[in-house]
């Protein structure tokens, strides 16, 4: 810098855009900048008393703990003019965009919602908190440290943000699940190995589901195609009333077990089927099929959110579904039979009818 007096100095810079193509080409390509007068005030003077061509660091900070130290040597340098005069700034465009995604991955925010996770023993273990995205303005942030360094201010800077929407599932609503509100069981052969890792890998899909009251459990969507690449095996499945080896045999016994889990809960089953023959794993009208043309669905119709946890142990595959206590409800599941192989379940919340299923099944197909 050049001082004239004790009162009075000029500072004046320059500052060079280089777009990325040109600046491999071209060595050090340079554009003066208007000069910028300084306050002539002592205070003024004392404050930006450092060597003309000093570049430091900027911290960036995103309000929410989270910094970037921006070391903008590495972007930036000052060069003598060789018409004399003012200083020239120099500007490494692809550093400076390499800078900013380092910037976005430091300080952007992807939104999640919050999330709950129970073992084995019915504990819960932690609670995920819900955030809100967030996302720098990049080019306001380029064109602001670019002002920051041209007039050597290296003051901690916040970007702008663009926020996204509000997580839908926060933490105090993580909070409400809390208690067992159903638990149901079914027993399997686990020495039939190709049944048995369906019945897990269904189950593992499963497992951490949450639904918010009002929101609707599809099967097929949630579990996915049961197919040999998505490590799925053969194993007897019902087709057309008979037995026949297929792929994701023993997935049935996933669905029919949520089903019964789901009923025990109080909530509304919004699309069931049973199978076209009775299965073993239990009784009679109480089976839910699922299919690649036939889904399985249920509702959260209770008024706080709830948490499905799937376990496979000792030959059994358990569904438990948790909830706020405030949701408990008495449920009572009957059976009738009302023709040869017709069968009706009634189930009675808090001592009402609330539904009533109907199962029709086949006669197995005559074997020669």
């Amino acid at each position: 810098m050049k001082y004239k007096g004790v009162g009075s100095f000029i500072l004046a810079f320059a500052i060079l855009f280089s777009p990325i193509s040109s600046y491999a080409e071209t060595l050090n390509p340079q554009i003066p900048i208007e000069n910028q007068p300084v306050s002539t005030t002592t205070d003024s003077a004392i404050k930006v008393t450092m060597p003309e061509d000093y570049i430091g660091t900027i911290r960036i900070a995103n309000g929410l703990g989270q910094i970037y130290d921006f070391d903008a040597t590495k972007v930036f340098k000052f060069l003598p003019n060789p018409s004399g005069g003012v200083m020239l700034l120099q500007m490494d465009e692809v550093i400076f965009y390499q800078e900013l995604e380092n910037m976005k991955k430091a300080l952007n925010k992807k939104g999640q919602n919050a999330a709950t996770s129970i073992n084995t023993k019915g504990e819960l273990v932690a609670i995920t908190p819900g955030v809100q995205a967030i996302e720098m303005d990049i080019e306001k942030a380029k064109q602001d440290l670019i002002m920051k360094v041209r007039h050597q201010d290296f003051t901690p800077y916040q970007p702008v943000f663009n926020y996204g929407q509000v997580p839908s599932r926060t933490t105090e609503d993580m909070k409400k699940i809390n208690f067992i509100l159903s638990e149901f069981s079914t027993s399997f052969n686990s020495k039939v190995a190709g049944r048995s890792e369906n019945i897990s890998l269904a189950a593992k899909a499963i497992d951490g589901t949450i639904l918010m009251p009002g929101e609707e459990f599809s099967f097929n969507k949630v579990v996915g195609q049961t197919t040999l690449a998505r490590g799925y095996k053969n194993a007897p499945v019902i087709v057309d009333g008979e037995f026949v080896e297929g792929v994701g045999g023993g997935v049935c016994q996933v669905s029919t077990t949520l089903f019964n889990s789901v009923l025990r809960a109080g909530m509304t089953v919004t699309s069931r089927r049973n199978h076209s023959l009775p299965v073993a794993y239990v009784p009679k009208g109480t089976d839910a099929a699922v299919a690649s043309t036939l889904d399985f669905k249920f509702k959260n119709t209770l008024n706080n959110p709830i948490y499905l946890h799937a376990f496979v142990e000792n030959s059994k595959i358990y569904f438990r579904i948790y909830g706020s206590q405030a949701d408990d409800k008495e449920v009572n599941i009957s059976v009738k039979k009302l023709a040869e192989r017709k069968y009706e379940m009634t189930r009675t919340v808090n001592g009402s009818i609330q539904d009533k299923f109907i199962s029709n099944y086949r006669e197995p197909k005559k074997t020669n």
